[in-house]
């Protein structure tokens, strides 16, 4: 039996990569060595194409926060895939998971292997439909970290994989020292309104930052981040994620100031974000903002700020969580308690069809959850169908954290 400590997992689109060998140039040494790919930023998470047994490709997620590479329960049926064995785990939700270890012959980026290995394969049906993914095909975990140096560009939507040998950090990279825990997770010194601990770093969490019960209780931070608002915050592994979203007064990563992020205290009473030994979470709310290149031989994350790193971190003004429905529109998963969807009437499991202009479909949800979190949107018309019938609505958008 194997546990895997296992982020959120998701994906919307399958991009191609770019190997030296279109170009029609023969490959050096060097480019052996080093090789740029598309990188995809979907709902705060990175994504690369993968082959799979050399067949894809395959949409997964580069996820720190993995002990293991995972592949989805329908890509294993694609790939006729038998189960070796069965395993327990835990994730972001507070139930216990269950799934089959299958074995892989191969996982490669390009010419970037992590060789053969076995890998639970997770049902992700429901995940995916809360989240909003059409399709997800797995997570590349610590195997792909620990071999290479990687590189993620989020600014300009690259990831750079090369040997460890060949790497050199950019000339205004920031070196940040990190330890590896139990699982393989870099672990870093950061600080939040002058409070120092312990924080994971954790591609695969779409949130900023998080900060887990324990801390957050001790510290009484709860009443240090002006306006909050307790809401359903994301869904992972194991269930929903619900959280007091708010936003403190000062965050760093060692002695390096980050814009105050969005932040979530954790309402968890299972799952991987109750641990004690650390403070939270730095997810790629935070990440994004740098080009960073995760380097496991030397634990170093070298930091370079982007053309992205004073952009606002905006939060949900509408109160309400939209994941897809087996029937047209998007189906109302979560409402906040007196917020702007609740006080225009749009209740748990309405099926909203129309958004402003917008029909509500998998191919807008993350476009209408942009508009939702827009301030210079004041109100917006809800179109929402339900047993009773067809109704429409005003919904009017407030702040509902601190700016």
């Amino acid at each position: 039996m194997r546990f895997v400590r296992y982020s959120l997992l998701a994906l919307l689109c399958v991009c191609a990569y770019v190997s030296s060998s279109a170009t029609g140039f023969a490959r050096t040494p060097d480019d052996l060595a080093r090789q740029t790919f598309p990188l995809s930023i979907i709902d705060n998470r990175p994504f690369v194409s993968v082959q799979v047994d050399a067949q894809g490709p395959f949409s997964f997620i580069l996820d720190t926060g993995s002990s293991s590479s995972t592949i989805s329960t329908a890509l294993a049926e694609k790939l006729k895939l038998v189960p070796t064995s069965a395993g327990t785990g835990t994730g972001t939700g507070e139930q216990q998971l269950s799934f089959d270890n299958v074995h892989l012959n191969d996982v490669a980026v390009g010419s970037f292997s992590i060789g053969a290995v076995d890998v639970p394969a997770m049902d992700t049906v429901k995940l995916a439909r809360v989240i909003g993914f059409q399709h997800f095909d797995g997570v590349l975990g610590t195997e792909l970290f620990q071999k290479y140096v990687l590189t993620l560009d989020a600014a300009r939507r690259q990831i750079t994989i090369q040997d460890r040998n060949h790497f050199k950090p950019a000339a205004n990279a920031i070196a940040m020292p990190f330890s590896l825990d139990e699982n393989a997770m870099p672990v870093v010194e950061a600080s939040v309104d002058g409070i120092s601990a312990s924080f994971q770093i954790d591609t695969g969490d779409r949130f900023s930052l998080t900060l887990f019960g324990a801390f957050w209780r001790a510290h009484h931070l709860d009443t240090q981040m002006g306006k909050t608002v307790e809401a359903m915050t994301g869904y992972g592994g194991g269930g929903p994620i619900r959280g007091i979203v708010g936003r403190p007064a000062r965050f760093s990563m060692g002695d390096l100031p980050v814009p105050a992020p969005v932040t979530r205290l954790s309402l968890q009473k299972a799952g991987a974000f109750t641990r004690g030994d650390r403070a939270g979470s730095i997810g790629m709310g935070i990440l994004k903002r740098f080009t960073v290149s995760f380097d496991y031989g030397r634990h170093v994350m070298w930091l370079s700020k982007n053309a992205g790193f004073d952009a606002p971190d905006r939060y949900d003004r509408s109160g309400m969580w939209l994941g897809l429905s087996e029937q047209q529109g998007l189906r109302v998963v979560d409402v906040t308690a007196n917020g702007p969807a609740a006080k225009a009437g749009i209740q748990v499991g309405d099926i909203v069809t129309k958004v402003g202009a917008l029909p509500a479909d998998a191919q807008s949800l993350f476009t209408i959850r942009e508009m939702l979190e827009a301030p210079r949107v004041a109100s917006v018309p809800v179109v929402v169908s339900r047993a009773s019938g067809v109704q429409s609505t005003q919904m009017v958008l407030q702040d509902l954290i601190s700016q």
